[in-house]
């Protein structure tokens, strides 16, 4: 049985399918005015400041979203803030994925040439892949590519070991990633990570390499990209997210056949609600027995 925490959910409407599954795990719905906990499923930063200003009591924001870059200026030591952490990992390591593969046998380029024109047989297995970031994505995809027998570097802020992986920290960025076939970007966007792929990064990439970016568009200088493609610095890219975002529709990269773009689809809380219902009830206890909750929000950091 959990513990007593009443919680809301907001914005309104609230997910109905989240609503039932959190009633049948035994958590206590109630109004904001009387929450103590907050689940926010919204997006507006300015939203849910006007949701806290009219929940006095609540001392636990439990966000739906891993990046926590826009809700940062809310923050306070009065309330403690959690990220959703893993839930949505295996999705997007999985999106991830198929966007690599899509990029590496150049399927963009083979649906818009209406026409029967074979392209080469690029293949991932035996691969060099670097993952920029360390967190649940990161080792989510490593377990997805372990069939593929790839040699993969990881560079992370900590440096702790990964199964299937050698590890960095990010001073190693620069000398690991003119070796990638494939760069997957994985890590939060921070004031250190912004803009971490720029001209002079992409420069120094593989001239057959792909940048795959499931994690948030800021962490790529746009133009640079851009440039990157059309210059042939790089092979192709994959992007889940860009910046800006969403992305204009007379962009030049919609244009570019090296280029595979998806609109930030890669996770959503529909399909990891088991996940996410499951890591809340995880929170409630330890909330309860005076612990920090899982994926607490460093400020500092930035996540």
């Amino acid at each position: 049985m959990l513990p007593d925490l009443p919680v809301a959910v907001l914005p309104e409407p609230e997910p109905a399918d989240l609503m039932t599954a959190l009633r049948a795990s035994g958590v206590r719905l109630v109004r904001p005015a009387r929450a103590e906990g907050l689940i926010w499923t919204g997006e507006r930063p300015s939203a849910l400041a006007a949701a806290l200003a009219c929940a006095p009591s609540v001392r636990w924001v439990q966000l739906a979203s891993t990046g926590v870059e826009s809700y940062l200026p809310l923050m306070d030591q009065k309330i403690r803030w959690s990220r959703a952490v893993g839930v949505q990992s295996e999705l997007v390591a999985e999106h991830a994925l198929m966007l690599a593969l899509t990029v590496l046998r150049q399927g963009t380029a083979s649906v818009r040439a209406g026409a029967w024109l074979p392209r080469p047989a690029i293949g991932l297995t035996d691969a060099e892949v670097l993952v920029v970031g360390g967190g649940g994505i990161a080792r989510a995809l490593l377990a997805l590519l372990r069939p593929f027998r790839v040699r993969a570097k990881v560079i992370c802020r900590g440096g702790a070991p990964m199964a299937g992986a050698e590890v960095g920290t990010p001073d190693r960025l620069d000398a690991w990633l003119p070796e990638a076939r494939v760069v997957f970007l994985a890590a939060p966007l921070t004031a250190d990570t912004a803009g971490l792929i720029d001209a002079v990064r992409l420069r120094s990439m593989r001239r057959d390499a792909c940048l795959v970016n499931a994690a948030r568009g800021g962490l790529v200088i746009t133009d640079d990209l851009v440039r990157a493609l059309t210059s042939g610095w790089i092979a192709g890219a994959g992007l889940d997210v860009t910046d800006p975002e969403p992305l204009p529709p007379e962009h030049p990269l919609w244009s570019l056949p090296t280029c595979v773009i998806t609109a930030h689809c890669a996770g959503d809380l529909d399909h990891a609600l088991g996940p996410f219902v499951d890591l809340v009830r995880r929170n409630i206890r330890r909330l309860a027995n005076g612990l920090e909750p899982i994926g607490l929000v460093d400020r500092e950091l930035g996540y």
